[in-house]
């Protein structure tokens, strides 16, 4: 089953994780030699040009001093050096956060900081953590100006969270005051390789999934301007910075299945695209059907044959042997995936149609499956074989509830999520169901752990009915203002519908508009029961439903229901559907 995306981040006063994808910096490096775009007339794609084979090391060699580099960043590095010692200050809710040791790793050689020393410090906190990514490392960088210390924002893992939480930053301000050091911030200037979320090789792009190192031994995969030595371990590749920070990145194919030209269609037609991963969340390496296909197990000049070609003039593929494992296993996947929606559902009384829960019905046989080309293969820049696979066959997924208590009085409550899968992970850790004391603040501490959280959270797979055809046709840079609008109507608060902001804002980056839908709550209580001891006199519930559109279509508003009035033990949730 797929496994459905997570939040990053931590709970309220620490830095979201996932902010940090919203500033994408684009790297230009040399551009590799490729292959013109073909007529489409023509009768065989050209061949594809693949990168040079990565050659093999043992260590990086940084090469971040070169002139070229230093050029580029305007920054000279040198070895660490500190500079002030382990900083810390205690929450209101008892987590102690710290910053420090700061190190000096260089010096500003133009600009606003030209002479300062460069300085970085990593900032830990011991709040409980939740989500893939939660935990990477969280590094704070500075201009070193005399005894004033400017936070470089921009430059910084979770900067915006950090400046922007007045009352946190006035403690920190006063903290490093105690230490000698003037505490000030910049929020425009950035250091280039120290805000980037998206490298660019030439005509290559590269998403920032991650900030940890790896501690295998890497090849080299080629030499980046201002990243240097950028290495590979065979899916993800990895730098590290003169601060001993680092990026894995992984390749991202420059087109999507809506650009592909096909010169032998499908016998059956596709209606919901292909999918190079199911999900592309920040951090997120879990995936259903990796898009690497292991080496050993296909070869495309002996496996496959070319059936369309990218803008590039690039091959894509499907299998020549229609009994070939790859198409096997996936069609036994996609019927026991049908087969469990529809024991589920029926358990709560849907429809034929809500049964099937948005996945398409088995075809009448495996051959109509293969028929609809369930799978299309490309070879990769790097020589690697990816596999593109049909949303038609996969199963929609609900993701990212987040359950907030809001009792009158201090009192134990007990919930209970009955998603019609399974539930993947939980915040606190689910035995069942969760137990808490939860204050009419909205404060969480477990019964069983004593820790405190800020609300529950759990990660799982549930069945869906069809996507609702009533919704809102948003342009990509009129998201965050719709949610603005739209989420309070719907209920939430400021501060849950900051939450929701964050967490979903960011997979709203690759299309020009997006199709918005919000689910019904008597279908959301049909589907994904919550059950909450004592019985709360309110509860709302929000789940939104999206797909992304490459053009302008006209689609009807939905009437909105009318948003409860708070009263009483209130219960609110928010969530999402990954299609």
């Amino acid at each position: 089953m797929a496994r459905t995306s997570t939040p990053k981040g931590r709970n309220s006063l620490m830095p979201r994780r996932w902010r940090s994808l919203g500033l994408v910096i684009a790297l230009i490096g040399p551009g590799c030699k490729r292959q013109e775009a073909r007529d489409a007339s023509a009768p065989t794609p050209p061949p594809q040009t693949v990168l040079a084979p990565p050659t093999s090391v043992d260590s990086a060699d940084s090469g971040w001093n070169s002139p070229e580099a230093v050029q580029l960043s305007g920054v000279r590095y040198a070895p660490p050096t500190r500079v002030f010692g382990v900083l810390g200050l205690t929450s209101s809710d008892g987590f102690f956060d710290s910053i420090g040791p700061g190190r000096k790793i260089g010096t500003f050689v133009d600009g606003r900081y030209r002479g300062a020393d460069f300085v970085s410090a990593l900032r830990r906190n011991d709040e409980p953590c939740k989500g893939d990514g939660c935990d990477d490392p969280v590094y704070l960088r500075f201009a070193k100006v005399g005894d004033t210390l400017v936070f470089l924002r921009e430059n910084s893992d979770g900067g915006g969270d950090f400046v922007g939480q007045t009352k946190q930053w006035e403690r920190w301000t006063r903290t490093f005051s105690a230490a000698g050091l003037a505490l000030v911030a910049d929020s425009q200037f950035a250091v280039q390789a120290f805000s980037s979320a998206t490298l660019l090789y030439g005509p290559e792009r590269f998403r920032l999934v991650s900030r940890r190192c790896s501690g295998a031994s890497l090849r080299v995969a080629f030499q980046h301007p201002l990243f240097r030595t950028v290495r590979f371990d065979g899916q993800l590749f990895h730098v590290t910075r003169p601060d001993g920070s680092c990026l894995t990145y992984e390749y991202v194919p420059y087109f999507s299945d809506k650009e592909v030209v096909w010169d032998r269609p499908p016998k059956e037609p596709n209606s919901g695209g292909y999918s190079w991963r199911q999900t592309d969340r920040f951090g997120n390496l879990e995936v259903r059907y990796e898009p690497v296909v292991p080496a050993d197990s296909i070869r495309l000049d002996r496996d496959a044959t070319a059936v369309g070609h990218t803008q590039r003039g690039e091959p894509v593929y499907e299998l020549k042997d229609l009994d070939h494992p790859l198409l096997k296993r996936f069609y036994e996947d996609y019927s026991a995936d049908f087969a469990d929606a529809q024991e589920r559902a029926a358990q709560f009384g849907g429809t034929s149609d809500e049964k099937a829960s948005g996945l398409q019905p088995p075809k009448h046989s495996y051959e109509q499956f293969v028929a609809a080309r369930p799978i299309y293969l490309w070879r990769d820049p790097f020589g690697r074989v990816m596999r593109f696979t049909s949303n038609d066959f996969l199963p929609v997924s609900m993701t990212e509830p987040v359950i907030y208590l809001y009792p009158t009085t201090p009192q134990r409550v007990r919930v209970e999520a009955e998603p019609l899968y399974t539930i993947k992970a939980s915040v606190p850790p689910y035995h069942g169901g969760w137990d808490v004391w939860a204050q009419p603040s909205g404060t969480l501490t477990g019964a069983s752990d004593q820790k405190t959280y800020s609300y529950l959270f759990w990660e799982g797979l549930s069945s869906i009915s069809p996507m609702r055809q009533e919704g809102f046709v948003i342009p990509r840079a009129d998201v965050a203002g719709f949610f603005e609008r739209v989420l309070p109507r719907l209920g939430l608060d400021e501060r849950e519908s900051k939450d929701f902001r964050d967490a979903w804002l960011p997979r709203f980056h690759d299309a020009p508009y997006y199709f918005i839908t919000f689910v019904p709550p008597e279908t959301i209580d049909r589907l994904a029961p919550l059950v909450v001891t004592p019985k709360p006199d309110v509860v709302i519930r929000v789940l939104m439903d999206f797909r992304p559109l490459w053009t302008r279509a006209a689609a009807k508003a939905p009437d909105l229901p009318r948003a409860p009035e708070r009263r009483g033990f209130t219960v609110v949730e928010w969530g999402g559907i990954l299609r």
